[in-house]
């Protein structure tokens, strides 16, 4: 996986949600980490191996199995079998949601093998009764936005900001706001979109 963008829900509490990476994921193993992915996320590692270690690592330190997490999109760059092996060492179950570097046959085969639970094109779930459209790219407008729903996003990795209830839930912009690469929690969630206006 490259930057995961997920969101963390609680099993069998719909009303608890966590938000995670976005835009780390998994190379093919042996490519070295290039620079940029380096400058990225800070994480200096070496080699792919390294980087996709260091994302399970940070993964299976907030979630637990009965977790639903959804991924914000760009999963892999890698191969299916490689990112099927990473994904599976990541605990939870996950949805994803397609980002532009996602292969859409990739996605299926990872639905079918129960690696994922599905995988969609955008998602509307509700954070503490507040609607939430959760898509890869940042957008201006979005369902309900006048009403104060709230926009999730990856994409971007932590560098950009609009205006308005939105936020990028990627594992560099966690960096930016917390200090460390981890996914948000719905009480981060909740506690920044607290200190946004109405866009």
């Amino acid at each position: 996986p490259r930057n995961l963008q997920p969101v963390r829900k609680a099993a069998g509490k719909p009303e608890h949600h966590s938000v995670g990476v976005s835009g780390e994921r998994p190379s093919n193993p042996g490519q070295d980490c290039t620079q940029r992915k380096a400058d990225q996320t800070d994480c200096h590692c070496q080699q792919s191996e390294d980087h996709d270690q260091w994302l399970i690592e940070i993964w299976n330190k907030q979630v637990t199995n009965s977790d639903l997490v959804y991924i914000l999109g760009d999963v892999s760059f890698g191969k299916f079998d490689y990112t099927q092996e990473v994904l599976s060492q990541m605990k939870g179950q996950k949805i994803v949601i397609k980002g532009n570097h996602d292969n859409e046959q990739n996605l299926i085969k990872l639905t079918k093998s129960d690696t994922i639970v599905a995988w969609k094109m955008y998602d509307e779930i509700e954070i503490l009764d507040t609607k939430t459209c959760l898509f890869h790219f940042a957008i201006s407008s979005w369902h309900r936005q006048h009403y104060g729903s709230w926009h999730l996003f990856g994409h971007s990795h932590g560098a950009f900001n609009p205006p308005g209830k939105c936020l990028d839930v990627g594992i560099d912009s966690s960096y930016n706001y917390f200090g460390e690469h981890r996914l948000f929690t719905e009480q981060d969630v909740v506690d920044i979109m607290q200190t946004k206006e109405l866009y």
